[in-house]
């Protein structure tokens, strides 16, 4: 990986957790928070954490490979350049209208649906043409990565919260969409007026730079059908991985389907193969989407079948280190739960019930959960057992879910973020000068949304 500074960040952000695992001691949750030993990470330790690993957090690190077979072979055929050209031609005198539709699609979508890291699959073509616009690679990032963050703090319908506070409600609805609206335009703001210098010998260093078609005989691709095969594939993530209340009519489709026969054979059953019901899914669905796109690109655009498997293969090849960094970085929440120190730091902070103390120990233990689940999973427990108050466990999912995403703006065990900083090749540190300002502005209309919620 060229981008040392990411790799930096992530080093000491690891290391940080791995020498707490020294000092902390480790806690139990279960009927109270119980406080025990110090439980440090050892030298087998960590090698029986990248067995772990390899059995459970890799499929986050494949889905960033399929993104970068598809994306290869978008951009051997030409289409990813002809998309490209097209929309910044259109935008060329409405740049700030790029900006606010693209940070809509990504806060907007991942507010409604929950939807986060599959987004990443529609990342690289939106920061091709903000860069074609002329933004710089941090302002991308925050028009992308940081706008899907934004979209998960203020997220309408969280089912995690609503499974752990065993309601069937939207509680905190009356917050959630004034933050969001507010979260938005703030970001759209905060791009467009606080401007930072493009380096234009550095900003065509991203992995995947528009090339026009590479072909003896010349091919013009306008890039309609990479349009018209990313339309698809996002209507079909969000049917598939939106949590919907009620997926029987789904579920009814998906049987009918199936069972069509043919003389006696299923044929729909046997072409398709065990995908999930949509509502369920999981990577399992989305990598036959992506290869299914992958196909239906490369026939619409004429590759052979030695383009197609050069093009997929190399682009696999560039986000390799990012699929790599993805699997690893989940060794920092590997560590914290392991040795439990999370538990007991929260505990300490937080165990007389007040809110405030909640929403700081929140703050301190975010980012040891390099995902939200295990942030919702985990410090909501560890509330609920150090308070011992069922009647505040939707209070304390508004209070993690708003805190979280607050330090995943900014924190080196975010990983969409430092995927997203690792594929511009942007440093760690210039995204930090960038957008501390901006995070902190969020922070306090964070504070002033759990103080709200708190007092009415």
């Amino acid at each position: 990986m060229k981008n040392k500074s990411v790799l930096k960040a992530f080093g000491i952000m690891l290391f940080i957790t791995f020498i707490l695992t020294w000092v902390v001691p480790s806690s139990i949750i279960g009927d109270g928070v119980t406080i025990g030993k110090i439980a440090p990470t050892g030298w087998a330790d960590i090698f029986t954490s990248l067995e772990v690993v390899a059995q459970y957090f890799l499929k986050p690190a494949i889905f960033v490979l399929f993104v970068g077979m598809f994306y290869g072979v978008a951009n051997k055929s030409g289409a990813l350049k002809g998309l490209v050209d097209y929309l910044v031609a259109k935008f060329k005198k409405r740049k700030a209208l790029f900006v606010i539709v693209t940070v809509l699609f990504y806060s907007l979508v991942t507010a409604l649906t929950g939807i986060y890291f599959q987004m990443f699959m529609f990342i690289p073509l939106s920061i091709a043409v903000l860069i074609g616009l002329k933004y710089n690679k941090v302002q991308s990032i925050l028009a992308t990565v940081g706008a899907s963050t934004i979209g998960l703090l203020a997220e309408i319908s969280n089912s995690m919260i609503k499974a752990m506070a065993s309601t069937n409600d939207n509680p905190y609805l009356w917050i959630k969409v004034p933050l969001l609206v507010v979260l938005v335009a703030l970001t759209i703001l905060y791009i467009l007026k606080v401007s930072q210098k493009k380096d234009e010998k550095k900003e065509d260093s991203i992995m995947f730079v528009p090339q026009a078609r590479d072909a003896k005989k010349k091919v013009n691709v306008k890039g309609l059908s990479l349009a018209i095969v990313l339309c698809l594939t996002f209507v079909v993530f969000v049917l598939g991985l939106t949590p919907w209340s009620n997926a029987d009519v789904f579920s009814k489709a998906y049987t009918a389907i199936k069972n069509v026969k043919l003389v006696n054979f299923n044929v729909f059953d046997a072409i398709l193969g065990k995908f999930e019901v949509f509502g369920s899914w999981t990577y399992n669905s989305i990598y036959p989407t992506i290869g299914l796109g992958i196909l239906v690109l490369s026939l619409s655009t004429h590759l052979s079948l030695g383009e197609l498997f050069e093009s997929a293969i190399e682009g696999a090849k560039k986000v390799m280190s990012l699929a790599i960094l993805t699997a690893l970085m989940s060794l920092i929440v590997i560590f914290s739960l392991n040795s439990g120190f999370v538990g007991t730091i929260l505990n300490s902070i937080a165990k007389n019930g007040n809110v405030a103390l909640a929403a700081i120990g929140s703050i301190v233990g975010a980012p040891f959960m390099t995902e939200e689940t295990y942030a919702l999973q985990y410090l909501m427990s560890t509330l609920f057992y150090s308070v011992n108050k069922q009647e505040l466990l939707s209070l304390y999912g508004l209070i993690i879910q708003t805190t979280y995403n607050t330090v995943m703006l900014i924190a080196p065990s975010s990983i969409l973020l430092m995927i997203g900083l690792a594929y511009v090749e942007e440093g760690y540190c210039k995204w930090v000068k960038y957008i501390w300002k901006f995070v902190l502005a969020v922070f306090v209309a964070t504070l002033i949304s759990i103080t709200v919620a708190t007092l009415i």
